[in-house]
């Protein structure tokens, strides 16, 4: 049981690893490819016609659980060989432990999204754009977990203060989690363009590959924890799946094969422009050639991420539908591999081993989030941007990203970008950021708290993106012929 509340602290302390948003990557009128992950009409927004990525990353790490003392904490202290953060007792007194927990009854809440951009490409012809873009990400979401249940996952069922209590959980909260590759294809369109009005659409297609993926959802719990080894659940109704890389009877690494489950995702979005001044009809004999269109405000509304991954190899579906379990001696129970544990469950709920199997594959939906923006043109290289993300609940089987709003002043130039955003994340932590952009070199962070001890440790925030670009109407010598007009 200890070693299995040490995992789930980990996971918590790990949980929302994913700039979430890169703001200060994505965008600007030099974001280029990056756009594509607030909106796929943003490609030909771009002062850019042709872009390369050559790599980059995005970790995110906050929850509303645990935290780490800002007495204790120093962001050297991750890249010093040896150094253990200083550890503390419980108030209970049965335990020593390196976090501290929030003693609130809000719903605890976390997500993990730690993702790779690999190679990708972007070119804009006229009124056409066209982008290749890879990516590796690996995402978790916690969703409404009560905070009974949460503190006797981190702290232990020897949690002393909740003991003899009868908790009666009935909002459903969730967990789900995969790990994928992708590739997309995304176009954009300039639909309509007249005076001052111009009109865009895109649409970015994803394929899938997962090389594992998790879901837990809870519709109903009522229970009590009598001892540090007795549970009384009266009722339990529940949903779960997990395809993993792994030999459930051994707990040993099982790569073949690699890929678990295979899906589609879809991004589609539009944005609407006014420019100033009219929009003027171009006649260039090479793509280098075509002009970028200045604007007084631009207006975006997108659906990224729709879609989801089918897991049918090595892949189990669980059902517990209202049943209670007397459970004794829960610290004495050798879990020493997966398939035991899930017989063991199946068998305290069911009396036997077989009845939790509800089925051989399952699916899980990515983190489907509405994404709406403003970006406004203040004077020469001055702009100011407003970003509302919202994530979608697409069922019992979903990632959940958290919210978000945020407003982002930016200076941009061709060699040189500064932007600094302020959000509201999942509506609740302000944070402040900032994000510098050397050419094609981007570096930034949405939480410059996480780098300093202004605060107690709950999270740290970090991206880069390495880039190279040509400007539109700027040859630089390089003759694609694209004949027009």
């Amino acid at each position: 049981m200890k070693q299995f509340t040490c995992i789930l602290a980990f996971l918590f302390l790990q949980i929302n690893s994913f700039s979430q948003d890169m703001l200060g990557s994505v965008l600007g009128n030099y974001a280029g490819i990056n756009s594509l992950q607030l909106n796929p009409s943003a490609l030909l927004n771009s002062k850019i016609y042709f872009d390369i990525r050559l790599i980059g990353s995005n970790v995110f790490i906050d929850n509303n659980a645990i935290y780490l003392s800002k007495d204790d904490y120093r962001f050297s202290n991750f890249f010093t060989p040896g150094y253990e953060f200083p550890s503390h007792k419980e108030t209970y007194g049965t335990e020593d432990r390196y976090f501290y927990m929030y003693d609130n009854t809000k719903p605890k809440n976390a997500f993990i999204n730690i993702q790779i951009n690999g190679p990708g490409a972007m070119m804009i012809w006229r009124h056409h754009a066209f982008a290749i873009n890879t990516a590796i990400r690996t995402v978790f979401s916690m969703r409404k977990i009560p905070y009974d249940i949460a503190n006797f996952a981190l702290r232990g069922l020897n949690y002393l203060p909740q003991h003899n209590i009868a908790y009666n959980d009935d909002t459903p909260f969730l967990g789900s989690g995969m790990v994928w590759s992708e590739i997309g294809l995304a176009y954009a369109y300039t639909i309509y363009a007249e005076g001052n009005d111009k009109i865009s659409a895109g649409i970015n297609i994803k394929r899938l590959y997962s090389a594992g993926g998790i879901f837990i959802n809870v519709d109903h719990m009522d229970y009590t924890a009598l001892n540090d080894s007795t549970m009384d659940i009266r009722s339990l109704t529940l949903d779960a799946g997990l395809s993993l890389p792994l030999n459930y009877s051994s707990n040993e690494f099982e790569m073949d094969p690699i890929i678990k489950g295979k899906g589609f995702g879809l991004d589609i979005g539009l944005t609407y422009t006014r420019l100033s001044p009219h929009h003027q009809k171009q006649y260039f004999s090479t793509a280098c050639s075509q002009q970028y269109e200045n604007y007084i405000y631009r207006l975006g509304l997108a659906l990224i991420d729709f879609g989801g991954i089918r897991f049918n190899d090595n892949a189990e579906k669980l059902k517990i539908d209202n049943k209670p379990a007397f459970w004794e001696h829960l610290n004495r129970f050798d879990f020493s591999n997966i398939q035991k544990f899930l017989d063991t469950v199946s068998y305290k709920f069911y009396q036997d081993t077989t009845s939790l199997y509800a089925d051989n594959k399952f699916f899980i939906f990515l983190p489907t989030t509405l994404s709406f923006q403003f970006d406004y043109h203040i004077k020469n290289n001055w702009f100011i941007n407003a970003s509302f993300l919202y994530g979608l609940n697409m069922g019992k089987q979903s990632i959940v990203r958290p919210s978000q709003i945020s407003i982002t002043p930016r200076y941009e130039s061709e060699w040189f970008e500064a932007s600094f955003p302020v959000s509201l994340y999942d509506f609740t932590w302000p944070r402040v950021g900032a994000s510098l952009r050397f050419y094609g070199f981007t570096i930034g962070t949405d939480n410059l708290g996480g780098f300093f001890s202004w605060k107690d440790f709950t999270g740290l925030d970090f991206y880069f993106s390495v880039r190279y670009f040509i400007l539109a109407g700027k040859c630089r010598n390089i003759k694609i012929p694209m004949a027009c007009p």
